[in-house]
């Protein structure tokens, strides 16, 4: 009798271990609204890829010295005006003070999507990076945690994220003022303030909302779109030498840049 009611009772668990899996399986969502369900869980969204910057050339707004059609405070007047860029309006190669270009210096967030060189974002619990090919530098993007109270100035300045639906959440201060915003020399103070939104709008279609607030420098804030292709291209190297920038300088862009002395 023992052996019967043991038989029947692990014969009963069976049936409702069979009968569970079933269930779950007939209510488990699929395509979007599994996609949804996974970020309701608490599964960031996927922005995996290698991406590469596609249509407009950064972020660059009409006008001489009105990115985003957002005027200069004087300050920046001055810095914008003492830029000698190799590329935008000002273009010159003559006596250049391109930080990136004769120095090899970091070029900082914003001005990174400039370039026509791809990146890549890895996703881990606590961390999020952003490594680039310009130059093989990277950022690190601390996940759900505050910025410290005085955050000291760096280069890329102390990034922190968070999700939210199925966007990316960068938000970073503490920025030093040694880089330019783009390749046209436009400036930035260290009241720098980022907001940058990504989502993943198609497989293959990467995009970002960068809202930029520095009241030392501008008289408001103001927020781009920019727009980033999946690329099947590995990434590779793409190192900043002082001593390969002064070569070029000397060998290509001086000679063609002087002009011939008069007879």
């Amino acid at each position: 009798m023992k052996k019967r009611l043991a038989g029947a009772a692990l014969a009963l668990g069976t049936m409702l271990g069979c009968s569970s899996v079933l269930l779950a399986q007939e209510v488990r969502p699929s395509g979007a609204a599994q996609d949804e369900a996974a970020r309701t869980a608490g599964h960031p969204p996927d922005l995996s890829g290698i991406w590469t910057v596609t249509g407009r050339e950064g972020f660059r707004g009409p006008g001489t010295n009105n990115p985003g059609n957002v005027s200069m405070t004087t300050w920046a007047e001055k810095k914008y005006d003492a830029a000698r860029p190799p590329f935008g309006d000002k273009q010159t190669f003559v006596k250049t003070n391109d930080p990136v270009q004769k120095y090899c210096d970091p070029p900082g967030v914003t001005r990174l999507y400039n370039y026509p060189w791809q990146f890549t974002i890895l996703q881990a619990p606590d961390t999020a990076y952003m490594l680039f090919e310009f130059s093989r530098v990277w950022r690190s993007i601390a996940m759900n945690r505050e910025h410290p109270k005085d955050p000291d100035s760096t280069w890329m300045g102390d990034s922190v994220g968070r999700y939210e639906g199925d966007a990316l959440v960068i938000d970073t201060i503490g920025f030093n003022d040694k880089t330019w915003l783009d390749n046209a020399g436009r400036p930035h103070s260290d009241a720098l303030h980022l907001v940058e939104r990504f989502r993943r709008a198609d497989h293959d279609t990467l995009e970002l909302a960068l809202t930029i607030d520095d009241p030392k420098a501008y008289t408001k804030s103001w927020t781009e779109q920019l727009q980033f292709k999946l690329s099947s291209s590995p990434m590779e190297e793409t190192l900043c030498s002082v001593s390969e920038m002064e070569a070029f300088q000397r060998k290509v862009m001086d000679p063609t840049t002087t002009p011939p002395p008069r007879k």
